[in-house]
């Protein structure tokens, strides 16, 4: 969650509140009313109390699991994307973070060394090159998807690459998790810790087996 708004309004709320004491001090010392001075200065405390609440139950705690969106359109087009041709495809996965919770709805793509039909080679300047993109524009690497061929559950098994990349990711601290595709509409999404939760919004989904979803009707 970002916390700039909240953070310049929390900045004015104190200075106000510091003029408020200062008033109430020069109201005591010439025997004035400190009533009205003093109920503003506890709206003003309870303001920020407010804020620091709304920042506490909005962000996500370090020994919480990320928790992701994602549409069962975009499912079904990224399936479309990966099982183009015969040859395994691979692309990066970005998106908004709404309350704490990860969107998946934008593809990155990037340059490929090799493709064939049993595996995928990223070009890794390419992929260097993606990511600082990605930091320029305040976006975080949330995903990566591929495809696996066959088909049915049994084919999205993630092979010893596929978590050997996935293993230096999360030793990174990184985010991200990894969704196979088999050809047949199958999805599995991994994270090696198994920390993590996942929505899908909307219809065209079933879920197959707890992390792995059958996407329905396709093409």
């Amino acid at each position: 969650m970002k916390t700039t708004h909240i953070d310049e309004k929390k900045k004015v709320l104190v200075e106000k509140r510091e003029k408020l004491i200062g008033r109430f001090g020069d109201n005591v010392r010439a025997r004035k009313g400190t009533a009205h001075v003093a109920t503003e200065i506890r709206r003003t405390n309870d303001f920020l109390a407010s804020l620091d609440r709304i920042v506490e139950e909005n962000t996500r705690k370090p020994d919480e699991p990320p928790r992701y969106a994602v549409s069962s359109l975009f499912l079904h087009e990224c399936a479309k994307k990966l099982t183009a041709d015969a040859d395994e495809q691979f692309f990066f996965i970005t998106g908004s973070e709404v309350e704490g919770v990860y969107v998946l709805d934008q593809w990155a793509e990037f340059a490929h060394q090799r493709r064939t039909r049993l595996g995928v080679v990223a070009d890794m300047p390419a992929t260097h090159n993606l990511l600082i993109r990605l930091e320029q524009f305040g976006h975080k690497f949330l995903a990566h998807f591929h495809s696996h061929p066959g088909k049915g559950a049994d084919a999205t098994h993630p092979s010893g690459t596929d978590e050997n990349f996935q293993r230096r990711l999360e030793k990174a601290g990184h985010v991200a998790v990894m969704a196979i595709f088999s050809r047949d509409g199958y999805v599995r999404f991994v994270r090696l810790d198994q920390k993590y939760e996942i929505e899908i919004y909307g219809e065209g989904v079933e879920n197959y087996a707890p992390g792995i979803y059958r996407l329905k009707n396709l093409d």
